[in-house]
């Protein structure tokens, strides 16, 4: 399992997602798997996510799921007929595939999410599931035959500043102040930057909860599509420790007359590191240089 959320109001849709690995008794395998990206169809953009199943021998989630998702956008490249087709292939593929099939059946479950504007100019989300039950919110211990989707968008126009959360994984590990403070800075438009920020601490946060269950890592991904440039995502990165790589999000170009872009697990790479955790403006910088962090690299980060 995973954490993800997502955060939308009148500027823009924000994802956060963290790249944690776990066996299914608990064991963390990796630190660094990509699990979320960005999506492009003739009617929506979206960047979505995944929580439950990673990898099994062959089988990798994030590359299945692109291959899905433009498989699906060849039969249909409008937003909801896309999420229904990609439904049918899942579980056409969870029902037939070796791999998937030779584990045991709770450890099968997957939860894919997709966020972004629609064309109309409203906010979307969408939850295609083989466990999860967002309507009655029961959480099936073992995998069900079928995928179901459940989408929804905002009754009024993201103009008039609707606002939206969600989360998958271990969503229970999410708090009722975590939302509010959320909540309120949505409601309140504040910068895209600081939004971050807040959707990045409360991910940290969750990762040290005992509700989380060391399902949670603190290396994440975020994504954000604004709405006056919804073809134009950013990706971002924060980490616990020092890194040299960037890593960003997978790219799926749906559109009918689009480029047919499929890339998995770019990432910008660098001689020295560039990716610090953040720490406060008087500890000293995590790069080891022996300086406070506000005479070091809080300067190049700024």
């Amino acid at each position: 399992m995973t954490f993800a959320l997502v955060a939308a109001n009148a500027d823009q849709v924000i994802q956060i997602s963290d790249r944690r690995l776990t066996s299914w008794n608990g064991t963390v395998l990796v630190e660094d798997s990509g699990k979320a990206g960005y999506l492009m169809c003739d009617d929506a953009t979206a960047l979505y996510c995944y929580t439950g199943l990673a990898k099994l021998r062959s089988f990798k989630t994030s590359t299945w799921l692109m291959e899905s998702l433009m498989s699906a956008s060849r039969r249909d490249s409008s937003f909801r007929e896309l999420i229904e087709h990609f439904a049918e292939l899942a579980t056409e593929h969870f029902s037939s595939n070796e791999d998937i099939l030779s584990a045991p059946i709770n450890q099968r479950r997957l939860t894919v999410m997709l966020s972004g504007y629609t064309a109309s100019g409203h906010i979307t989300n969408a939850l295609i599931s083989n466990f999860q039950d967002f309507i009655s919110f029961v959480d099936h211990p073992e995998a069900q035959p079928k995928f179901t989707v459940y989408c929804e968008s905002s009754k009024s126009p993201a103009t008039l500043n609707p606002t939206y959360i969600q989360a998958i994984g271990t969503f229970g590990a999410l708090t009722l102040a975590d939302e509010d403070e959320l909540r309120k800075m949505l409601e309140d438009r504040a910068p895209h930057q600081a939004i971050t920020n807040k959707a990045v601490a409360i991910v940290t946060s969750i990762s040290d909860r005992h509700r989380s269950g060391g399902a949670v890592g603190k290396r994440l991904n975020t994504g954000r599509i604004d709405y006056t440039s919804p073809f134009v995502p950013f990706a971002g990165y924060a980490s616990d420790v020092v890194e040299g790589t960037l890593p960003l999000l997978d790219m799926v170009d749906g559109r009918t007359n689009g480029t047919g872009l499929l890339v998995g697990q770019p990432k910008l790479t660098a001689e020295s590191s560039f990716v610090f955790p953040k720490v406060h403006r008087n500890a000293m910088c995590p790069c080891g240089s022996g300086k406070k962090y506000r005479f070091c690299h809080r300067l190049v980060q700024r």
